[in-house]
């Protein structure tokens, strides 16, 4: 009995850990040219963008570059209300000096996220 106490313990425990950890989504893109996330420049090439939402209404993006580098932004969640948009992902760049800073990233269900700290 005492056993199977331990193995039932054991099972809820992991099992909560699964489900107290931050959901999260991937999505995959590919730059051109190089890119800035913050202060960090991300190589031009294949990028994973992973969206973390914490335990509070924050949501926090990791930008992976294929070819090592790696950027942490913080992001607000947003709502497109044009219609005139085809209906798949795409990155919103924006001129920053003198090259390019990820500003939005939109999905194709009109929804998506805005790095709070981009200019």
């Amino acid at each position: 009995m005492k056993i199977c106490t331990t193995i039932c313990c054991a099972a809820l425990t992991v099992c909560g850990a699964i489900f107290a950890q931050t959901p999260s989504d991937h999505i995959k893109v590919h730059f051109n040219t190089p890119v800035m996330v913050g202060e960090t420049k991300l190589p031009a090439g294949d990028c994973e963008i992973q969206v973390m939402h914490g335990s509070s209404d924050s949501i926090v993006l990791v930008l992976r570059s294929q070819s090592g580098p790696y950027a942490v932004a913080l992001a607000s969640h947003l709502t497109e209300n044009h219609t005139d948009a085809d209906g798949s992902a795409s990155v919103v760049l924006n001129r920053h000096h003198d090259g390019l800073q990820v500003y939005r990233i939109l999905l194709g269900d009109h929804t998506g996220y805005q790095l709070t700290n981009a200019e």
